[in-house]
């Protein structure tokens, strides 16, 4: 699975979370994270774990921030550098967008 697969483990043991760890998968094709689930589970680790919750997201190209609508934005973004340690913590938080955002313009959502 490496040449398609990249998996990060995280500690989530006592945090507020009904879990004990968390894998996150990234991959360009959902097949193979499906596969690569699929022989994990089939591990004395992934045998032996209860799956809590399941969270599958997908990316694509900015819609709102591009070089035509947001050239300053964008420039900050491709010209960001992280120089850090690295970070001990991964904080994933989940945006919904409900029926008044979508009717914002794209300045207003900006």
């Amino acid at each position: 699975h490496k040449d398609k697969v990249k998996a990060e483990a995280y500690l989530t043991r006592g945090f507020e979370a009904q879990s004990d760890f968390f894998l996150r998968i990234h991959s360009y094709d959902m097949a193979a994270t499906q596969a690569f689930l699929v022989d994990f589970r089939a591990t004395r680790f992934g045998m032996n774990a209860e799956v809590t919750e399941n969270l599958v997201g997908m990316t694509q190209a900015l819609n709102y921030i591009t070089k035509d609508k947001s050239p300053n934005l964008n420039a900050g973004l491709i010209g960001a550098t992280y120089s850090d340690a690295t970070p001990r913590y991964a904080f994933v938080i989940p945006v919904k967008k409900n029926a008044d955002w979508w009717n914002l313009t794209d300045e207003q959502r900006l």
